[in-house]
C-alpha cells in the first residue's frame, strides 16, 4: 500500500508539474512575440530618425566621453577662447554667438564650464560600458546606435520582469490580458520618445534606463525563485551602481536591495550576502563621488551649477522646494493635445509661467492621462496588506517599485522648474509595472461581474497607454520624422484620413490641420475645441514655399483667413495650388493687414502650397523673409 500511494503520490505531483508546463510557456512565449515586435518598433524608430552608424564619431558628443576617458582625461576639452573672454559665459546670447567652429554647433549649450574647460552633465556609465569598449574596437556609433542598444536591452529587462510578476500572480492570465501588459511595459515607457531624439541626452537617459531595469529583474527573479548565487547579487548591485551613475535619481532603486537582503539572509551567510549587496553599488557611488569632486571641486555637483546656457546661473536658485509641488504636478497631470491629422494625439508645453530667470515648461505628458493604467497603484498597497496572496513572493518588492517610481520626479522638479518629458523615462516604467501587478491580481483574484469589470477597465487604459505612447514616438520633441522623411510622413497622414475626415464631419467645418515651412512657429499650449493646430505664423521669402494642409468634411469654396505682414517697396501675390493640380494668384494689400485667400476644398485632406508671386523695383534677396502670415483660419463660403 505504501509504494501504490507513493506511486500515486508521484504521478498526482507529475500531473500538476505538467499542468502548470504549458501556461509557463504560454506566458514566455507571448512576451517573447511582444519583445520581437516591439524591438522592430524601436529598431525603425530610430533608423528612421537619425541612420544607424558605427563610425559617427564627434557627431555624437557622448564619443568625446568615451575618448575622454581612454586618454585618462575626465573633460571633453578646453572652452573655447571667445567663450572665456565673454563678460558672463552663462548667458544663452553668449553661446549663440559663438563662432560655429567653437561652438561645435550649438552643442558647447549642454556642456559645463569650469576652470576653463569643458565638461558633461551626463553620467559617465554608459559611456564606459558601451562607448569605451566599442572605441576599443574602432568603432565610434552615432547615438541612434547607442540608444537603440540601451533601448532594447532594457526593454528584454523589463519585459523579463513582467514575466516574473505575472507568474507569480497567475501563470492562467489570459493571454490578451498578457500581451497588453508586454505592450504597455514597452510603449509607455517613453523610450521610444527618447529613440525619436537620440542625442548625448538620450544616450545617458537609455544607459540608466537599460541598467535599472537590469538590476529590477535580477531582483524580481532573485525574490520569486528564493535563491540567487553570489555573482547574480554582486551583478545585481552591480547594475544599480551603474545605474545610478548614469542618472543619480535611478540612486532610489538601490533601496530595492533592502528587500532582496530582507528575502534571502536565511539563504545565505548574512555578512556574505551583505557584502555581496552592498560593495559594488558602494564602490559605483564613491568612484562618482570621486568623479564630481575632481571635476568640480565638490563630490555632490554633477555639473549642472555650472551648465552653460541656462539663464537661472544668474537670474534664479538651481534647486526649491517651490519648484517641487508644480513640477510634480507637469508630470503627474498635464493632459494631451488632440488634433486632427495623423498621429492625432500631441505632447503640450504646460500652461504656466516660469519664474523671472528660469526657463519655461518643454513639452511634457502627465503620466495620469498618457498612461492611465498606474491608477490602480492605489490599490496595490491594500493588496499587499490584505490579499498577499494575490501578489504572490514580490508583493513587497513591487510596492516598494511603485514608491521609487512615485519618488524619482521630486528630484528633477526640485532641480528644474522647467520639466520635460525624456525625463519621464527615469520613473515611467516603475509606475506602469506597479499599476499592471495590481490590475493584473485584482482581476485574478475576484470573481463574476467584478472580474469583467476589472479586466475591461484595465485593458482599456492599458490599450489607451498604448496608444499614446506610439503616437508621441511619432512626433518627438521636434516632430524630427515629418522634417527627415516627409514622404513617409505624408503616407502616414493618408493612411490616418479616415479619422481625420471624420474628425471634420464631427466638428462641422474646414481645419487647419498642419503647415509645412522652413520657419513656422506652432505652438502647443492647451486643449483645442476645433482640433486644429495652433499655427502662430510662418513666413516666406522670395524662393520658399509653405504647405498647409486643410482637413474639409465635405467639398466646397472657403477662405483662409490670415493676417499678413509684408516687406515694404514691392507689389506682392502668392499662388496657391491645391487639389487637383489647381493653381491660382492673388494679389495681397500694399500695406498688408487681414487678407482672405479663396480655396475651392474637397472632402477629406486638402494639401495646398502657398508661395510668393511678387514684382519688385529692387533685387530682393532670396533669404529675406518679404511676408509673414498669422492667425490663420479657414471660414467656409456658403
Amino acid at each position: 500500500m505504501t509504494g501504490a500511494s507513493h506511486s500515486i503520490q508521484v504521478t498526482s505531483t507529475k500531473r500538476v508539474l505538467l499542468s502548470h508546463a504549458p501556461s509557463t510557456d504560454r506566458v514566455s512565449v507571448t512576451l517573447a512575440g511582444v519583445f520581437i515586435l516591439s524591438a522592430a518598433f524601436y529598431l525603425w524608430t530610430t533608423a528612421s530618425t537619425l541612420p544607424l552608424s558605427l563610425h559617427a564619431g564627434p557627431s555624437d558628443r557622448y564619443n568625446l566621453l568615451a575618448t575622454a576617458f581612454l586618454h585618462f582625461r575626465l573633460s571633453v576639452g578646453p572652452a573655447p577662447a571667445a567663450l572665456l573672454h565673454a563678460a558672463n559665459p552663462y548667458n544663452p546670447a553668449v553661446i549663440a554667438h559663438l563662432p560655429p567652429a567653437a561652438n561645435d554647433a550649438g552643442a558647447v549649450n549642454d556642456d559645463a564650464l569650469y576652470n576653463g574647460r569643458l565638461y558633461f552633465v551626463w553620467g559617465p556609465a554608459p559611456a564606459l560600458i558601451l562607448l569605451v569598449p566599442m572605441h576599443l574596437l574602432g568603432f565610434e556609433p552615432s547615438s541612434s546606435v547607442t540608444v537603440l542598444i540601451f533601448a532594447v536591452a532594457g526593454l528584454f529587462f523589463a519585459l523579463s520582469t513582467l514575466r516574473i510578476v505575472i507568474k507569480q500572480i497567475s501563470s492562467n492570465a489570459p493571454i490578451w490580458m498578457c500581451v497588453l501588459a508586454g505592450f504597455a511595459v514597452s510603449l509607455t515607457s517613453v523610450v521610444p520618445y527618447l529613440l525619436r531624439t537620440p542625442d548625448v541626452t538620450t544616450d545617458t537617459l537609455a544607459g540608466g534606463y537599460c541598467f535599472a531595469m537590469a538590476g529590477i529583474w535580477l531582483a524580481t527573479s532573485a525574490i520569486a525563485e528564493r535563491k540567487a548565487s553570489l555573482p547574480r547579487l554582486v551583478l545585481m548591485s552591480l547594475c544599480f551602481g551603474l545605474a545610478v551613475n548614469s542618472r543619480p535619481p535611478l540612486g532610489l532603486t538601490a533601496l530595492l536591495l533592502v528587500v532582496v537582503y530582507m528575502s534571502l539572509r536565511g539563504v545565505h551567510s548574512r555578512r556574505t550576502l551583505l557584502a555581496s549587496l552592498a560593495l559594488p553599488i558602494g564602490v559605483c557611488i564613491i568612484l562618482l563621488l570621486a568623479y564630481n569632486q575632481a571635476r568640480f571641486d565638490n563630490p555632490f555637483e554633477v555639473g549642472s551649477r555650472h551648465q552653460l546656457g541656462i539663464t537661472e546661473t544668474s537670474a534664479a536658485p538651481y534647486g526649491r522646494l517651490s519648484y517641487v509641488l508644480p513640477g510634480v504636478g507637469f508630470y503627474a497631470l498635464t493632459p494631451p493635445r488632440f488634433e486632427i491629422l495623423f498621429p492625432f494625439i500631441h505632447l503640450l508645453t504646460p500652461e504656466a509661467t516660469a519664474p523671472p530667470g528660469l526657463d519655461e515648461p518643454e513639452l511634457t505628458g502627465g503620466l495620469l492621462p498618457l498612461a492611465p493604467i498606474v491608477i490602480f497603484i492605489a490599490a496595490l498597497p491594500w493588496i499587499w496588506r490584505r490579499r498577499p496572496a494575490w501578489l504572490g513572493r514580490v508583493g513587497p518588492l513591487l510596492v516598494l517599485i511603485a514608491g521609487i517610481g512615485l519618488a524619482i520626479p521630486v528630484i528633477p522638479a526640485y532641480q528644474f522648474y522647467s520639466p520635460t518629458e525624456r525625463y519621464e523615462s527615469d520613473f515611467a516604467t516603475l509606475l506602469v509595472l506597479g499599476g499592471l501587478a495590481a490590475w493584473l491580481s485584482l482581476s485574478q483574484g475576484t470573481s463574476g461581474y467584478r472580474r469583467r469589470l476589472l479586466q475591461i477597465v484595465g485593458g482599456l487604459l492599458a490599450a489607451w497607454g498604448c496608444v499614446t505612447g506610439i503616437a508621441i514616438s511619432f512626433d518627438g520633441s521636434v516632430s524630427e520624422l515629418s522634417l527627415t522623411h516627409p514622404a513617409t510622413w505624408r503616407a502616414l497622414e493618408d493612411i490616418g484620413s479616415p479619422l481625420s475626415t471624420a474628425m471634420a464631419v464631427a466638428v462641422g467645418h474646414p481645419v487647419i490641420g498642419g503647415i509645412r515651412a522652413s520657419a513656422a512657429g506652432i505652438e502647443r499650449k492647451g486643449a483645442h475645441e476645433s482640433l486644429s493646430t495652433s499655427i502662430s505664423y510662418f513666413y516666406l521669402s522670395p524662393d520658399e514655399r509653405a504647405g498647409l494642409t486643410i482637413v474639409s468634411p465635405a467639398a466646397g469654396r472657403a477662405s483662409l483667413v490670415a493676417s499678413v505682414s509684408l516687406l515694404p517697396g514691392a507689389n506682392y501675390g502668392v499662388r496657391v495650388e491645391g487639389p487637383g493640380r489647381t493653381s491660382a494668384r492673388y494679389t495681397l494689400p500694399a500695406n498688408g493687414g487681414l487678407v482672405e485667400i479663396p480655396l475651392t476644398l474637397t472632402r477629406g485632406l486638402n494639401r495646398l502650397t502657398i508661395k510668393p508671386a511678387a514684382t519688385s523695383p529692387k533685387r530682393i534677396s532670396a533669404t529675406t523673409k518679404i511676408m509673414t502670415f498669422g492667425g490663420l483660419s479657414v471660414t467656409p463660403v456658403q
